[in-house]
């Protein structure tokens, strides 16, 4: 990709994003979503609504959309919902960036039918193949009634930080943070301010860049850190704090004011994880309390920002893998969903607790292969999640070309790895089960 094209601004959308996000809430007309029948946000995320998520003991498969070519290793790398929930956004191994769209059926429903039909999806938006993209992150004041605001940031090998628009797939600009060579280098972790996206953050292998959202091209700010920023998360009550998580098992927080980082936990093995920090988040109903998974530990912590020697809470799933497994809190924060390296959806009650007080914790096998995404939608009882990892090649040189049977004093060969690469929506809510 040329150095203008990257630069480029295609049709003159995207470059205000925050000042026409700022005209609209001071405009008396209010902007209407894209589909009227969208329920309300409020009464959907509600904590009563959210205390019949998975009351069912079930997930109800609703939509689906797979890669069916193993050779290609076409594993998915997590999913995210759009703040609008109309569309999901993934990223598959070789090849690219995918939008699906939300079935339009779907839409203010009360219960779903075990029987209903499911859906089988296709891209709405698809970015080609361009390297190997390490995070990616929606506009958090997208509305897919609003075209401008309609956008997502991505991090790709060799690439700076890219803006592309999610109508139509078109690259609006890209941000360029350099290192001590003033080379160009890739983020690979990625955050946007959280009040109104203004700023962007990257997470690079020596320092955390900011740039004015409204402004492509160079940083307009820098940090320096003694560890990769291989995760970021930024809480909307203390914007001025980046928490990040590094390959070397480190947490930090960081304060943007004085370049102050403190460090979170230590290396005792009951105060930190065993190996690199690949996700971190904060819940939404009380941003005190942050959680942090990495790969190949089983353990998911808890912790509390007041308190950032020890984690209060710690919880375990599978991990045996060094793909980031995605974790994801409900919009009310009543539920924490994490994969898992079996296909098994880990689905903690945050506001209930089993007889050793700790959450109460329901098991959903959904995948034959790694469950590797999870995102609640941010206003209804559906669930995405994204599957497949990578897998090496199997040998084929003690198989007789004939007869495909073992050589002679060769072993048996393995039973086949299942592969399934796949983003499947779920609805977590009220369902009508048939009699048996």
């Amino acid at each position: 990709m040329s150095q203008d094209e990257t630069d480029q601004h295609p049709g003159g959308t995207g470059q205000d994003i925050a000042e026409e996000e700022q005209d609209a809430l001071n405009s008396p007309e209010q902007d209407v979503p894209m589909q009227t029948d969208e329920p309300d946000a409020d009464a959907e995320c509600s904590p009563v609504a959210e205390a019949h998520f998975f009351k069912d003991a079930a997930c109800i498969e609703v939509a689906r959309c797979s890669w069916d070519r193993p050779v290609r290793q076409n594993y998915l790398q997590g999913c995210r919902w759009s703040p609008d929930g109309t569309c999901v956004l993934t990223a598959v191994n070789n090849d690219g960036m995918h939008i699906v769209e939300l079935p339009t059926d779907l839409y203010g429903k009360e219960s779903v039918p075990e029987e209903r039909p499911v859906d089988l999806l296709t891209s709405a938006v698809h970015v080609k193949e361009g390297g190997l993209v390490y995070d990616y992150a929606w506009y958090p004041g997208m509305n897919s009634g609003r075209p401008e605001t309609c956008c997502w940031i991505a991090s790709r090998q060799h690439e700076p930080i890219q803006l592309w628009d999610a109508f139509t797939g078109g690259l609006r600009c890209s941000y360029k943070g350099y290192d001590q060579f003033d080379e160009v280098e890739a983020a690979l972790s990625l955050a946007f301010a959280p009040a109104d996206g203004a700023t962007i953050y990257g997470g690079y292998k020596k320092s955390i860049k900011c740039f004015d959202i409204n402004v492509p091209g160079r940083e307009t700010g820098s940090w320096r850190t003694k560890s990769t920023a291989s995760c970021m998360a930024i809480a909307s009550s203390m914007p001025d704090t980046i928490l990040f998580g590094s390959w070397n098992r480190s947490i930090s927080a960081l304060d943007v004011r004085s370049g102050e980082c403190l460090p979170v936990g230590n290396y005792a093995p009951e105060n930190s994880h065993t190996a690199g920090v690949t996700w971190i988040g904060f819940a939404p109903d009380t941003e005190e309390l942050f959680v942090t998974g990495a790969r190949k530990d089983p353990k998911v912590l808890f912790w509390d920002v007041r308190k950032l020697t020890q984690p209060v809470q710690t919880l375990v799933r599978t991990c045996g893998t060094n793909q980031r497994i995605h974790l994801d809190f409900s919009p009310g924060g009543r539920w924490l969903i994490s994969g898992d390296t079996r296909g098994i959806l880990h689905a903690w009650n945050l506001h209930e607790t089993d007889e050793a007080s700790r959450p109460k914790e329901l098991l959903f096998p959904l995948h034959w292969d790694c469950l590797n995404g999870v995102s609640f939608h941010p206003h209804g009882p559906i669930m995405a999640t994204a599957s497949g990892q990578y897998h090496f090649p199997h040998s084929a040189a003690n198989l007789d070309a004939e007869d495909g049977e073992p050589s002679a004093g060769e072993p048996a060969a393995k039973e086949p790895i299942k592969v399934e690469n796949s983003l499947t929506l779920w609805w977590i809510g009220k369902g009508v089960f048939s009699e048996e």
